[in-house]
Order: structure tokens, then sequence, then C-alpha cells
């Protein structure tokens, strides 16, 4: 391991990053959004989210670098504004989904600005799959 990161272990370290912290985002919105205990979709899209991870750190792993953890501090914040958009928006559930959908576009915008697809079949196929899952989270989102 370097002390100077490459642009492709910078850009899987922030894609893992993302990954993780979408995956709790979303499952934290679908604690707020569930009443009476029923199931909402952000927790299939959590989960879904969720099966990224191990992939990506095998990336990380190939790049020579260790997977770090994401500031969970932040991620707390974030949970915490969702809360206050629950309290304060007229369409709690529409502005929950938005915030899910606004963090999304940061990692969208990772993913297609990285150049790791040309490292490898492997890799580039990761990153289709994950931005494929990326435009259907959308899709099922916007038509909530």
């Amino acid at each position: 391991m370097s002390i100077i990161r490459t642009d492709e272990q910078a850009d899987a370290l922030d894609i893992l990053k993302l990954i993780i912290e979408t995956a709790d985002l979303y499952r934290a919105m679908g604690e707020l959004l569930t009443e009476e205990n029923v199931h909402h979709q952000l927790y299939d899209i959590a989960k879904e989210r969720e099966s990224y991870i191990e992939s990506f750190r095998d990336v990380v792993r190939l790049l020579g670098e260790l997977p770090e953890a994401p500031d969970s501090d932040r991620e707390l914040v974030e949970q915490l504004g969702g809360k206050v958009t629950q309290l304060f928006s007229a369409d709690s559930t529409k502005a929950i989904l938005a915030k899910c959908l606004k963090k999304d576009d940061v990692l969208a915008e990772v993913i297609s600005n990285t150049r790791l697809d040309e490292h490898s079949a492997e890799f580039k196929y990761l990153l289709e799959s994950l931005n494929h899952h990326l435009t259907t989270t959308r899709q099922r989102l916007s038509n909530h």
C-alpha cells in the first residue's frame, strides 16, 4: 500500500464508501417511513445495494488498498436530516425519497467519472451492474 493513492484507488474507495453510505441511508429512511411494521421498499433497495459491498471491497484490495469504513458521524447527520425532513415536510415520503436519490446522484457521478472500467472486464461489469441498479432504483422511487 502506497502513501499516495492512484485515481483508480481513490475512485474505488469512494464508490465503496458511497455504496455503504447509501445502503445505510436507505435502511434508515425505510425505518422512518415504515408504519405499523409494514415492509417498505427502501429496505429492499438497501439489501440490493449491500450486495455490492463485498465485490467493491475486493476491487479496493486488488488495487492494493485497504477498504475504509464510511464516516459514521456523517451518516448519523444524514439520518438525522431525514428525521427533520420527515417532521417539517408536507409530503415527508416524497422529501425522504428525494434525499435518497440525491445521495445516489453522488454515487452515479463518481461512477460516470471513473476510469476503473478500463482496468478489467470484471471492474467494467461491476460498474455497469451498479449503474443499472441506480437507474432501476430511480425508476422504482419515481413511480412512488
